[in-house]
């Protein structure tokens, strides 16, 4: 996918993209796996995402029996519509707006998703406060990329992150500064982490080429504890969150 800056834009000419569209679904199996499994043992009365995209995390979430109540809220009115349409027989309500700026009283839900939202916003903490107003836990997932071999490539190959045209990424984390970043920043209480280690299907369309990374990766993935594979490759954090003291 070309940059992702203007998302109306992108997502008006995305959606019409069998390709596009197949390697969201497919993704989404996986996210939507690594939301279930934070939050397990929850009963989640209702939920919202934040930056729905296509809707595919919630129709696999639906799928699961994850919540009761179903909403959604994106920046695009395409992405907005073309989910409302694909999850009209469990979803009654979407709203078109910003992650920062949700039209939804306090306390409105009880688990709020970010996945793989907050490496697209310039002010992701205003976002992160916003879903911790509305609901009284949150998931955010992020894909982990300043490791080695990013740095590696920007270093020695000048060859800057690929999810910056590609995914229109503005924020980059490590498996341990974005820890900091909920609980510091944020001042959140992590509840639980998962670290999703991908495989070659989780790249992006123009990533999936037949080649030597692909085995190597699967290679590192089978030999190396999750902790140091982690701080080698691309991986992504999942973590269920709260406000601090929230529940006290």
């Amino acid at each position: 996918m070309e940059i992702w800056q203007d998302y109306e834009a992108t997502y008006r000419s995305a959606l019409k993209d069998p390709e596009f569209l197949s390697w969201r679904e497919l993704g989404a199996q996986k996210k939507a796996q690594n939301i279930a499994r934070v939050c397990h043992d929850m009963e989640v009365a209702s939920m919202i995402e934040i930056g729905c995209g296509t809707g595919a995390v919630l129709r696999n979430l639906h799928a699961m029996n994850f919540a009761r109540e179903y909403c959604c809220t994106d920046l695009s009115p395409s992405a907005v519509a073309f989910t409302v349409t694909s999850c009209s027989d469990f979803m009654p309500r979407a709203v078109v707006g910003p992650a920062d700026d949700l039209p939804f009283p306090d306390g409105t839900f009880s688990v709020a998703v970010l996945s793989h939202v907050l490496e697209h916003l310039d002010d992701p903490l205003a976002a992160l406060r916003e879903a911790v107003r509305i609901a009284r836990f949150v998931v955010v997932e992020v894909p982990t990329e300043k490791v080695l071999y990013s740095f590696i490539k920007a270093k020695v190959l000048l060859r800057p992150y690929a999810s910056i045209a590609e995914a229109g990424h503005v924020q980059f984390w490590s498996p341990s500064s974005i820890a900091r970043f909920l609980t510091q920043d944020a001042g959140m209480e992590i509840l639980e982490h998962y670290r999703d280690l991908l495989d070659e299907e989780a790249d992006s369309p123009s990533q999936r080429a037949p080649g030597a990374k692909p085995f190597v990766k699967h290679i590192l993935r089978s030999a190396l504890p999750a902790s140091l594979y982690s701080r080698l490759l691309t991986t992504h954090a999942t973590f269920l969150c709260r406000r601090w003291n929230a529940g006290s």
